[in-house]
């Protein structure tokens, strides 16, 4: 854990103290609690993926652009798909478990920036985004996996 002493500014101090917090929960649980794709969107919503040792937090926007181009691609509406384009699953009942892990990662991987019209940031954090997403599920593919929104 990060010392702060009297030389230090105390701001810089605290902050790093909060980012090293964030990787270690208080009893052990949480492993890593992964932010960078919702850190700016504080009190807007957040999407969680859990695998009940880890979490990846994204902010909703970015999520529900992915899953939007997904759509687009006419992908069989199955899996997270079909919840996104029911409006159901996390929407509705959070935590939701992720039933198809592979399915999912499959979606994912189907994922093509090219065939969106977003802004040049958007393009520059959207494919990684899906990687990390995509890492997370193959990392967890033996532990249960859930959505959570807020």
């Amino acid at each position: 854990m990060v010392q702060c002493n009297f030389s230090q500014k105390s701001r810089d101090c605290h902050s790093r103290t909060i980012k090293n917090l964030r990787k270690r929960s208080l009893e052990g649980l949480i492993k890593l609690i992964n932010t960078k794709f919702y850190d700016g969107f504080e009190g807007e919503p957040e999407l969680i993926l859990s695998d009940g040792e880890n979490k990846l937090i994204i902010w909703n926007g970015y999520f529900e652009t992915i899953l939007d181009s997904l759509l687009d691609k006419n992908i069989e509406k199955e899996g997270i798909i079909k919840e996104y384009f029911n409006h159901e699953g996390w929407y509705d009942d959070s935590p939701w478990v992720i039933q198809d892990l592979d399915l999912t990662i499959d979606q994912m991987k189907s994922f093509d920036i090219n065939t969106l019209d977003v802004s040049e940031d958007m393009k520059n954090v959207l494919p990684d985004i899906v990687k990390e997403i995509i890492q997370f599920l193959e990392n967890a593919k033996n532990k249960t996996v859930v959505i959570e929104y807020d």
